[in-house]
């Protein structure tokens, strides 16, 4: 009896699905090597910041705290541990990662790669080289508001 499908060994089967696997994992490693949604994480310097933060808005309770922060319009925002409220770029310079306020060092701090700033946005410790853009902050406790601004 004659069969309509050509015959395979089994050396031709392993090198068609290596082959195969071989080219979905290329394609996936590739496209990871494409440019990050984030873009330049350095701010964009004539780009105008000017917003209101409600201490009482759910999300923005941490500001109540000395050494609390939150992050509002790619701006971190923190209440330093004298009570004061200082304002920077809230992206690493290096690669754009979400920064954090570590209250105890007064300093804002990068997950990915370490870089530390000072409260002013200058970088304390690299990898990071470029400071971070630091904002206008106004305080009205009557109202008890925060506004950041340029």
């Amino acid at each position: 009896m004659e069969t309509i499908f050509p015959s395979m060994d089994r050396h031709e089967f392993f090198r068609i699905v290596g082959t195969s696997i071989g080219a979905i994992l290329l394609t996936n490693c590739a496209a990871g090597c494409g440019d990050k949604a984030g873009g330049d994480p350095t701010p964009d310097p004539n780009q105008k910041v000017d917003f209101t933060l409600r201490l009482s808005d759910k999300g923005n309770e941490n500001l109540t705290v000395k050494g609390g922060y939150v992050v509002s319009n790619n701006v971190i925002v923190a209440q330093t541990k004298a009570g004061q409220f200082i304002a920077v770029s809230a992206n690493c310079t290096h690669e754009g990662t979400q920064l954090i306020y570590r209250a105890n060092d007064n300093q804002f701090y990068c997950p990915l790669h370490l870089s530390r700033f000072d409260p002013t946005g200058k970088v304390l410790y690299g990898p990071a080289t470029q400071p971070l853009t630091q904002y206008i902050v106004e305080s009205d406790t009557a109202a008890g508001t925060i506004r950041v601004h340029t």
